[in-house]
């Protein structure tokens, strides 16, 4: 069992009443955190389910650990709710291993269609965490994976193709005018012959930066555009944003295990933070998250970078379980 259970599971048997409100906030964080794991298994959503159902004080705890980090799915409650319902309506009591059974395949279904494991699933290549990977194909071009990124390639004789399924993935593409290179990413593809260059998927917008040679980008019916080193284009939903430059030091830093940042609000700088690292930094306040931040942090070092921000910023940082950090004001 991960740390954040093990540190969460002493305290299940207690009453409401003898579990301090910030014991009770680690113990939902933690949960939640277990929740969107890989290998989450039937076993511990009951145990969620049994922890969540001791009381007001737990149903509680949860409810503002899902209104900070927001988005968060409940896979106990709809348990619960389920259960309440077949025992209210005796029709259907006969039904119950078959109920139970359906409901367990729900809350694991829903756990996994949130999390990377579909995309690893179907992956040629991936990376966890806060891992990159070098990949040489077998017609000599060469990927790197960033952080929590998944990938199918397809070659064929009249056809290289990579389908980035999510994250990020830079390409030093061998040239062979007799076999286009492809990427897919979301509703797009990017064709190259031979050259240099980035695709980054976040969520449902995709992101193309060119270092050396010519990518011609399309998404939907209308004209693909061209780029040239030191320009970028983001799509989404069918439609390419204006071409612009972009910083290369900043946008390839990863590559280096590193990431830069200029003059950027905290909020964008927290949120690529945890892309790399297990857990969550949280910024609480608005006028804080839109405070500047400039640095080249290195990713392998999540505490000196934290320490770093809370003293340029004057914040504070609490810590409520392993995998959870708030920043506020300090």
């Amino acid at each position: 069992m991960s740390r954040d259970l093990a540190a969460v599971e002493p305290l299940m048997t207690e009453s409401a009443a003898s579990v301090p409100a910030d014991d009770l906030f680690a113990e939902a964080s933690g949960w939640y955190f277990r929740l969107q794991a890989d290998d989450v298994t039937a076993a511990e959503l009951d145990a969620f389910a049994t922890w969540l159902a001791q009381g007001q004080a737990q149903d509680h705890a949860w409810q503002e650990v899902q209104a900070l980090l927001g988005g968060l799915r409940e896979p106990a409650r709809q348990h619960r709710e389920a259960e309440r319902a077949r025992w209210k309506n005796p029709l259907r009591s006969q039904w119950t291993p078959w109920a139970c059974a359906a409901t367990v395949f729900l809350m694991v279904g829903l756990v996994a269609l949130q999390t990377p494991w579909l995309d690893r699933l179907r992956a040629d290549y991936a990376t966890g965490t806060g891992e990159t990977r070098r990949v040489e194909l077998a017609d000599g071009s060469q990927l790197q994976l960033n952080t929590d990124s998944a990938v199918q390639v397809r070659l064929s004789a009249g056809e290289r193709q990579v389908r980035l399924l999510r994250g990020e993935a830079w390409f030093e593409v061998t040239k062979d005018a007799a076999r286009p290179f492809l990427v897919q990413s979301g509703d797009g593809w990017v064709k190259v012959v031979g050259t240099q260059f980035s695709v980054a998927r976040r969520s449902e917008q995709t992101r193309v930066q060119v270092a050396q040679g010519k990518v011609e980008v399309s998404a939907g019916t209308g004209e693909p555009v061209s780029l040239e080193p030191g320009r970028a284009v983001e799509y989404q939903d069918r439609q390419l944003t204006t071409v612009h430059g972009f910083d290369p030091a900043a946008g390839f830093a990863w590559r280096q295990r590193q990431l830069v940042f200029r003059q950027q609000p905290l909020a964008e700088v927290v949120d690529e933070l945890n892309r790399y690292w297990p857990g969550r930094i949280v910024v609480l306040g608005d006028g804080l998250r839109e405070r500047r931040v400039s640095g080249v942090f290195e990713i392998d070092k999540p505490d000196a970078v934290l320490k770093a921000l809370v003293y340029t910023l004057n914040l504070r940082a609490d810590h409520y379980t392993p995998y959870l950090r708030v920043l506020r004001e300090g």
